[in-house]
């Protein structure tokens, strides 16, 4: 190496010492917290996790894949879900079937539907409330189309509202 590559190298790793009053600390700290903040949750959801999340659970309740949910088919996934037949569906049970059940994504949502912040989701909230949610013409089918548009819906609802993690 010659003596000018070396001296820009020698340069490069030389540091400039800088005083800086305690209020300006204060506010260079806070700026990096915000940072660190923002660049936790904006990675909370990825897109990717969005997708498969949305479409396992439409081919999961859409029973004859047929492309369309009807209600019954959603109260017979409630069914499925409610292990101990107590007509609510806990944490583990709701996730029984999930890929990504310790996902934020998947407590997001399950506490999304948890109207009542009970901890369980009743087929109330999570049947009757959400199909008639998803079933915004009343004709008493949801197309993949209006299920991809409501959960789409919930998770922005959630990212930008906060997480309400178990």
């Amino acid at each position: 190496m010659d003596k000018k590559n070396e001296k820009v190298i020698s340069m490069a790793f030389k540091t400039k010492r800088i005083t800086i009053s305690k209020e300006e600390n204060n506010n260079m700290k806070c700026i990096i917290f915000t940072l660190i903040v923002g660049t936790v949750l904006s990675q909370t959801y990825h897109h990717h996790d969005i997708e498969m999340f949305i479409d396992r659970s439409f081919k999961y309740v859409d029973t004859d894949h047929n492309g369309v949910m009807v209600m019954a088919e959603l109260a017979g996934a409630f069914d499925v879900l409610d292990v101990d037949h107590d007509d609510k569906l806990s944490y583990a049970e709701y996730t029984k079937y999930s890929q990504s059940a310790e996902s934020q994504l998947s407590h997001d949502v399950y506490n999304h539907f948890d109207t009542n912040k009970d901890g369980f989701l009743q087929r109330t909230e999570y049947v009757d409330s959400v199909f008639s949610q998803m079933d915004h013409n009343g004709d008493g089918q949801v197309t993949r189309h209006d299920y991809d548009h409501f959960f789409t819906n919930v998770v922005q609802h959630e990212m930008h509202h906060g997480h309400n993690g178990r």
